[in-house]
């Protein structure tokens, strides 16, 4: 009986090594996402879905690029971004909020799914890339400080609690408002924005301590 050659034996190893080499690739180290900042529970608990994985958190976890971030019915958390921009965030109760990193892909850093956000920057940001988007607007930033809501489908509201912001219309862009210091506005997708209007005392107080930050040691 012929033996193959040494030229046909190496043709027959061939596949054969391929093979192999393909079933040890998923073995090769996945690349890390980029750490963005910090998640830590005030009250309650969250839940950070990382590629498809969701991980519980009661008290303090890392949050990376692309990380999900879904809290619970009675929760309150603290994001903090560490920059660059510094930022700190409160979520509140059954909220849904993606991150991305500053200049991941000029994504904004914070989108807010559903829920309530309240967003503090250390300083007012010159630059063209809206800090916060929902599903109906984006918010650039001409002031440190505001409140995002997305409660209702097609609607984003705001609530300004320092400095000025710009919340203009994902669809049409030309549709925006400025809203200043304790106004509220929103955003309703195909409507025209109507201006901004004063918080009363009572839904000013409630607000803000809902959303309250935890001290700075």
């Amino acid at each position: 009986m012929n033996r193959p050659s040494p030229r046909l034996r190496r043709r027959a190893w061939l596949p054969a090594g391929l093979i192999l080499l393909a079933a040890a690739l998923p073995a090769l180290p996945v690349r890390a996402q980029e750490r963005v900042g910090t998640l830590e529970m005030l009250r309650g608990e969250a839940s950070i879905v990382r590629r498809g994985v969701e991980l519980r958190v009661r008290q303090r976890y890392p949050v990376r690029d692309g990380d999900r971030i879904v809290t619970g019915a009675d929760a309150k958390a603290l994001l903090v971004l560490q920059g660059p921009p510094a930022a700190r965030a409160v979520l509140t109760r059954a909220t849904t909020l993606q991150v991305h990193a500053w200049r991941a892909q000029r994504r904004s850093p914070l989108q807010l799914l559903f829920g309530a956000v309240r967003t503090r920057l250390r300083r007012w940001l010159a630059a063209d890339l809206p800090f916060v988007v929902t599903p109906t607007a984006t918010i650039g930033i001409k002031g440190t400080d505001f409140i995002t809501y997305v409660k209702r489908p097609r609607a984003s509201e705001f609530i300004g609690v320092e400095g000025l912001i710009r919340a203009a219309s994902r669809s049409r862009p030309a549709d925006a408002i400025e809203i200043g210091r304790r106004q509220w506005g929103e955003i309703v997708e195909g409507e025209t924005p109507k201006p901004p209007i004063r918080v009363p005392d009572d839904l000013w107080e409630a607000a803000l301590a809902e959303f309250s930050f935890p001290a700075v040691p």
